[in-house]
């Protein structure tokens, strides 16, 4: 049994009706079992979009401190992102306050005391990876030294510098051609060999594959592709870090060898928030803390849905949660209730009804669900039903001009519709409250340019709302990092103060930086040059009776001058500091939001390489070392950033501005919710043609599925179920289901053609009720409701 401090005073019928009081919630049945089970009742709750699953794991713990007297410490609750678990953590810390607070009006002396000193912030929250980096570090041994963990763009980028640069693999066509094989792509280029072999490394990782079987099923490239695997690898071993898959390796090791006994010793309940994106490596660490909690008499709880898992291309697995109750069994002997959370508070019952048609469409699909899962039902009262709302248009300039007009009317006076039994409907963001930020555009891709240099919808949006509505719009994914204006003036700028005119960086090639990137490079150069020589506006200090331009200030770094002639020139200058003085010059990187986003991409990247750049990420003015610190700059910091590894913190994509038009990808929506929803459904599909149909109607299996058929047979899992092909018909189905549930009011689809006729009826698409098994006009199910209105 676990063992509490805590004085046994309240009943579950008074902890819930404490609830209902202070908190004002009422549950469902389901909801109620599952916050109501007992403290050793394993769970397993596969809840819907807008089935309330936050609430319920939150009342769940608070249900085991207050009913079930235990400990904040003893209960670990984990979730997939970091805004999931601070959202988590603040209900379970702002509801149990509230919840104190009531109890108190009637409690004994002796309850008060306990009350009192209760210390809610003790519970165990976060992703899994923070909690194991918290748990190695805070229960380590003696004389082992606390983790150090890289992001994941600083390890892809390493992975680039040390594996693929640093074994001169970028320059091997046999591996490449390898690489494209087993992936399935159709070429391989160096930029994005990095991110392929981590991703490669990554599964090994998460699919616990056997290293020597999976070589020896292999053609000898394979070799190649682990001389960049080990270069990468030996790095982190020769600087003592971590990064995330070796972070949870690590961690599951430690718990299999009763290392962490310390902490297991304490744990008694264990809550997973997105059990849907498990991979395997996570399910056994899992497993493991479910050993634990057993001998104390307390349970593991999954919640999540598989028809919303999106990421197998993070090396999730949908099939640990599909079968999440027979493998806990199978691994610890826990047997656990199923409950279905599917009652839809979010969405109206037009938008729900849309949603569930989308996903029973294509009768294949139901092999990938849990068994037995009910439809979603409507649990939302009041409100008006709006009919699911359509817009196509013969082209992309025509159709962005309409969308954006319509964007802007909601937002302003607002849009009439007439329903299908002629009623009319006003379509407005809330005038008291509401503002553009509620509407949201959800793209399979928010890149504002197709990989031919194609404007996209994106792009259209862009401009047609800033150019003729005055309405801005967010979408720091829309361009390729590198390709972004003022990050190429900050970069080129910062190059330029370094190494003027680039005979360092030239240096460098092609041995230690390929051509192309030292190119990428050097037109961020000719920006900066440009960006000079338009004299732009900065701090404007004036010295000795001159102002000192931006020419100037750079002239100065090129030289080692200091621009104050009393001053001299520093032993070292951080190139951090370097960057803060050359913002004064860029507004957009100090106002605008999505400039703020770049900007921190940056400076995260300069911090986080000092780790591993033999000069700090300094430059030195010492003659030794005055060209090897550049040089070191220039491929540890630049070169990733040229070549595309470094990305934007997803994180910052969730605090989203109210004053700006919300264009994400299905991905980044995850989790969120608007009150109008867009979702362009085929604004990129004008003809039928074999590159766009892994997007619409997939004729092979792409990366993903392809990586899982070459890494699986080697791994504890097994070679998958479903063929490949069939895989990514899933995951298709799934990503536009997770778009259409988005919504709480309005559903609006966009798109190229009338469905109802014309091209449209012969470009087969998954997203517009298209059955994998008929690729011809007569698979279409289109529309899948009859409550639909055409704008």
């Amino acid at each position: 049994m676990y063992t509490t401090t805590s004085p046994s005073f309240i009943s579950i019928d008074a902890f819930m009706s404490i609830v209902a009081q202070q908190l004002g919630k009422t549950l469902n049945l389901e909801q109620q079992r599952a916050v109501e089970a007992d403290s050793d009742e394993s769970l397993f709750l596969v809840a819907g979009p807008g089935s309330g699953k936050t609430t319920v794991l939150t009342l769940r713990v608070l249900k085991l401190i207050f009913v079930d007297g235990i400990e904040p410490d003893a209960i670990l609750a984990t979730t997939f992102t970091r805004r999931a678990a601070a959202e988590l953590r603040s209900r379970i810390l702002g509801w149990g306050d509230q919840i104190r607070h009531g109890l108190l009006t009637n409690a004994s002396p002796a309850q008060r005391a306990w009350l009192r000193k209760l210390d809610l912030n003790q519970t165990l929250t976060g992703t899994l990876d923070s909690l194991a980096e918290q748990v190695l570090r805070d229960f380590r041994g003696a004389g082992m030294q606390p983790p150090v963990v890289l992001d994941e763009f600083i390890a892809r980028a390493l992975m680039f510098r040390e594996g693929v640069l640093g074994t001169g693999a970028y320059g091997n066509q046999a591996l490449k051609d390898y690489l494209a094989r087993l992936c399935r792509d159709r070429y391989m280029s160096v930029q994005s060999m990095g991110a392929i072999v981590s991703e490669i490394r990554q599964r090994i990782i998460h699919d616990r594959v056997d290293r020597a079987q999976f070589r020896a099923s292999q053609p000898p490239q394979v070799d190649n592709l682990f001389q960049i695997i080990d270069a990468y690898e030996q790095k982190l071993r020769e600087k003592l870090a971590l990064d995330f898959a070796m972070l949870e390796q690590q961690f599951l090791e430690r718990l299999q060898s009763g290392a962490l006994s310390r902490f297991t010793e304490r744990l008694c309940a264990v809550l997973v928030d997105e059990y849907q994106d498990t991979n395997l490596l996570q399910e056994s660490i899992y497993f493991e803390m479910a050993k634990a909690v057993r001998q104390r008499n307390g349970g593991i709880t999954a919640v999540g849905d598989d028809d919303q898992s999106l990421y197998r291309f993070r090396g999730a697995t949908v099939d640990l949660f599909k079968d999440f109750v027979p493998r806990l069994r199978s691994a610890t002997g826990i047997a656990a209730t199923t409950i279905y959370l599917n009652s839809n508070y979010r969405s109206t019952a037009n938008i729900i009804d849309y949603a569930e048609k989308y996903l029973r469409h294509d009768p294949p699909y139901s092999g990938a669900r849990v068994a037995g899962k009910p439809p979603l039902r409507v649990g939302r009262t009041g409100g008006i039903n709006v009919p699911i709302l359509a817009m196509f248009r013969p082209d992309l300039p025509i159709l962005a001009r309409d969308l954006a007009a319509f964007i802007a009317d909601v937002a302003r006076e607002g849009r009439v519709i007439v329903t299908p039994t002629g009623q009319r409907l006003t379509i407005r963001v809330d005038p008291s409250a509401g503002s553009v930020g509620d509407i949201a555009l959800l793209c399979s891709s928010p890149r504002e340019y197709s990989s031919s240099g194609r404007a996209r919808l994106p792009l259209l949006i862009r401009q047609e709302l800033e150019q003729t509505h005055r309405i801005p719009v967010f979408n720091p994914r829309g361009q390729e990092f590198s390709e972004i204006e003022c990050v190429q003036q900050l970069c080129g700028l910062m190059l330029e103060c370094i190494d003027p005119g680039g005979a360092l960086q030239q240096n460098l090639v092609p041995r230690r930086i390929p051509d192309d990137i030292s190119d990428k490079m050097n037109a961020w150069r000719a920006v900066a040059r440009t960006f000079i020589a338009s004299n732009p506006p900065g701090p404007g200090t004036v010295r000795a009776g001159r102002s000192h331009s931006l020419g100037d200030f750079v002239s100065a770094w090129q030289r080692r001058s200091p621009q104050e002639r009393s001053r001299t020139w520093p032993e070292e200058v951080p190139l951090i500091d370097l960057l803060y003085k050359l913002l004064t010059w860029i507004p957009k990187m100090q106002e605008d939001p999505e400039g703020l986003v770049y900007l921190e991409a940056i400076t995260r990247t300069i911090t986080q390489s000092a780790y591993f750049s033999p000069f700090d990420a300094a430059i030195r003015r010492d003659p030794p070392f005055a060209q090897r610190s550049v040089e070191a700059a220039i491929r540890d910091i630049f070169a990733p950033l040229a070549a595309g590894e470094i990305d934007i913190d997803e994180d910052l994509l969730e605090t989203i501005p109210r004053d700006r038009l919300n264009i994400l990808s299905i991905h980044q929506s995850k989790g969120l919710e608007f009150p109008l929803v867009i979702v362009d459904v085929g604004s990129d599909f004008r003809t039928e043609h074999y590159t766009q149909r892994f997007r619409r109607f997939p004729d092979a299996p792409g990366r993903a599925p392809a990586l899982e058929d070459g890494l699986r047979p080697s791994s504890p899992l097994g070679a998958p179920a479903r063929s490949g092909l069939d895989r990514a018909f899933d995951d298709l189905i799934r990503l536009y289901f997770v778009a259409f549930s988005r919504p709480q009011d309005v559903l609006l689809l966009v798109g190229l053609g009338d469905p109802r006729r014309g091209p449209n009826r012969t470009i087969p698409n998954i997203a517009l009720g298209w059955r994998r098994q008929d690729p011809s006009p007569g698979g279409m199910r289109w529309p899948l409701t009859r409550e639909i209105v055409y704008l």
